[in-house]
C-alpha cells in the first residue's frame, strides 16, 4: 500500500498520534473527492485542522461536519471549518441538541439544510460515496 505524506497541523505536530488514526488520515487524503466547485474539492472523512478534528460523512443523504477539540471551538474556527471542508452550495446550520443529548463542550456539528438561499442548485453528490 502506498504511503501517503499527510501535513500534519503545528498543533498535531508535538502529540504521539494513534497509527490506526494515521491511516485514517491518509485514507481520506487518498479518497476521491465527492464534489468539486469554484472553491476546491470535498472529501468525506477525517481531518486534522488547527487543534480539531474533522470528520466529514452524510447522514441521511445530506453532509455533517463534525469538530472535535481538547480546546474550546469558537466561531471563527466553525466558519472557516465549514467553508474548508463543505462545498459552498450547501446550506450547513449547526443544532443544539437538550442538555441530556449533548456530546460534549467542545464538540460541534454543522449539518446540510435541504435547500439554499439564493437560486444556486443544491450539490450533487456522486452515487455510492459516504
Amino acid at each position: 500500500m502506498e504511503k501517503i505524506n499527510i501535513q500534519l497541523p503545528q498543533y498535531w505536530k508535538k502529540k504521539k498520534l494513534n497509527p490506526e488514526f494515521i491511516k485514517e488520515l491518509e485514507s481520506t487524503a487518498k479518497s476521491d473527492p465527492f464534489t468539486k466547485d469554484e472553491f476546491g474539492e470535498y472529501r468525506f472523512g477525517t481531518f486534522l485542522h488547527g487543534c480539531a478534528i474533522v470528520k466529514v460523512e452524510m447522514t441521511d443523504n445530506l453532509l455533517s461536519v463534525a469538530i472535535h477539540s481538547q480546546h474550546p471551538i469558537g466561531l471563527p474556527m466553525i466558519k472557516e471549518i465549514r467553508y474548508k471542508y463543505a462545498p459552498n452550495n450547501c446550506l450547513m446550520t449547526m443544532l443544539m441538541p437538550s442538555r441530556e443529548q449533548q456530546i460534549s463542550d467542545n464538540t460541534v456539528v454543522l449539518y446540510q439544510i435541504p435547500g439554499s438561499f439564493s437560486d444556486t442548485t443544491d450539490v450533487e453528490f456522486e452515487e455510492g460515496k459516504e
